[in-house]
């Protein structure tokens, strides 16, 4: 249970948030057997795993707290997300199949979804799961005679200046998936957007007791405020409905509550998530950094995300023939160009462990389905070092430190399908262990010759920087 990595962006509480609804809707049990408490441990048995092998469906839990500490975790950047309307009200209806289906999907529970249907109001149902990480913040648990807890934390300082602090103490940062949240994109509720108490609704949490870090702005659903990208495929693309919004930018009012979010005189700065933004929007934001912030360092964040391989949205022109083919190229991934704005804003870049997002379906298929737990562990953490080192090549051509942006950025517990093997937080320390070979083989390898001497650097510092390193001084720098 030594702490050695820090993630950027899963979600510990969707999944017993959800189970609450069965009992007591929203209490964070103090009994870590029960489904209803943020410390529930639920690791994949054979049958989960040989399910989420065949048809990607993944129920158990990968960021419970327990798993958390099992695997060493030190700083969990824990995302706000209540479910959006169009995963609960789609093509199937509201009806029982419908629901059976969701319900196999996310492990939420039917009577969280049957709540999801008939709320009105996603910014109570905000607030509820901030409380919930709230009832049991501080409060130890007893893992294997072990002293176990969290804490929800508003600065830097907090950590590294905790006088209780133990070896198993796991610091918990707030950031938002959705800026509907406020109370946008409810149109398949017909409820119009009442602007004033949006703007009202970013006031209370931009002065909640405990800090809101950073929010990624849109999502899988239309929201009133910017064009999304294209997050779907597949049976969940058939079920649910992208296409409102999908691909446009920033709205007049979108752009309001950026400016909102990104004020520092009403309440602390919320920095931007340019995760799921589509490429109209991204484009736009990146012109508001530079002609409405022109004297600021405000740092680009991708918490989840991966690279397409391409040179940039209007070359569509891969450079790096050493990574070529390996990825899923849709624009929901990000380009070369992007990656080097990241890089100079000293950003960071969250890579997130989901077969679907970082590889392409040919590289899946070279990867396998392997049945040696040794052969299957080394290729799916091949296709995170490949991410990892296409981001360094792109940058070393433009003669910047390559190994800088890259962290973790699981989403675990959100709507994945988690690398084979490496099943949730628990395996952590298995994928530093098997990066490092990826790192070994590389740097040893005609492939590495065309880094600059500054990006030489030691197989080990590499993992360490992307399980812990890169993260912790933009927390350092920024938090």
């Amino acid at each position: 249970m030594n702490n050695q990595f820090i993630d950027l962006h899963c979600h510990p509480a969707m999944k017993p948030f959800g189970k609450s609804f069965d009992t007591v809707p929203g209490q964070n049990n103090k009994n870590r057997f029960a489904k209803n408490s943020v410390w529930y441990y639920d690791p994949p048995t054979l049958i989960d795993k040989a399910v989420n092998v065949a048809i990607s469906i993944t129920k158990f839990t990968q960021s419970d707290m327990s798993s958390l500490c099992y695997g060493g975790a030190h700083v969990i950047f824990i995302s706000l997300y209540p479910l959006e309307k169009g995963f609960v009200l789609n093509k199937l209806g509201d009806n029982l199949p419908s629901d059976l289906l969701k319900d196999l999907v996310m492990g939420v529970g039917k009577k969280r979804i049957d709540h999801l249907q008939t709320m009105k109001d996603y910014f109570t149902d905000l607030q509820n799961i901030y409380k919930f990480y709230e009832q049991l913040d501080g409060v130890e648990m007893k893992i294997e005679g072990e002293k176990c807890r969290y804490k929800l934390v508003s600065g830097f300082d907090e950590i590294v200046n905790d006088p209780d602090r133990t070896s198993n103490t796991i610091y918990l940062i707030l950031t938002i998936e959705g800026a509907n949240v406020f109370n946008t994109g409810l149109h398949l509720m017909k409820i119009p957007v009442n602007q004033q108490q949006v703007l009202d609704n970013i006031g209370i949490v931009k002065n909640w007791k405990k800090r809101l870090f950073f929010i990624t702005f849109a999502h899988h659903f239309y929201n009133d405020l910017c064009g999304h990208a294209k997050s779907m495929d597949g049976i969940s693309a058939q079920v649910s409905d992208q296409s409102q919004g999908i691909n446009s930018g920033f709205t007049d009012f979108g752009r309001q509550v950026l400016h909102k979010l990104l004020d520092k005189t009403s309440g602390r700065r919320i920095l931007i998530d340019i995760k799921h933004m589509s490429v109209v929007t991204r484009n736009e934001y990146y012109q508001i950094l530079k002609t409405g912030y022109p004297s600021e360092s405000i740092p680009l964040i991708v918490s989840h995300g991966a690279v397409n391989g391409y040179k940039s949205a209007d070359n569509m022109r891969i450079v790096n023939q050493n990574t070529f083919g390996m990825f899923m190229d849709g624009d929901i991934n990000f380009f070369d160009d992007e990656l080097v704005a990241i890089a100079r804003s000293y950003g960071l870049f969250g890579i997130q462990l989901d077969e679907r997002r970082v590889a392409s379906k040919s590289a899946l298929k070279k990867a396998g389905k392997q049945l040696s737990r040794r052969n299957m562990l080394f290729h799916r953490s091949k296709l995170i070092w490949n991410q990892i080192q296409h981001i360094a090549e792109t940058l070393n051509r433009e003669d910047m430190f390559g190994w800088g942006i890259q962290t973790i950025g699981s989403d675990f517990d959100g709507l994945i399908d988690p690398l084979n093997g490496f099943w949730g937080a628990e395996q952590m320390a298995l994928l530093d262990s098997y990066l490092e070979k990826h790192a070994y083989n590389y740097l040893n390898s005609p492939l590495s010759g065309q880094l600059k001497p500054f990006n030489r650097i030691s197989p080990d510092e590499i993992v360490e920087r992307f399980m812990h390193d890169n993260a912790w001084e933009f927390l350092r720098k920024n938090f």
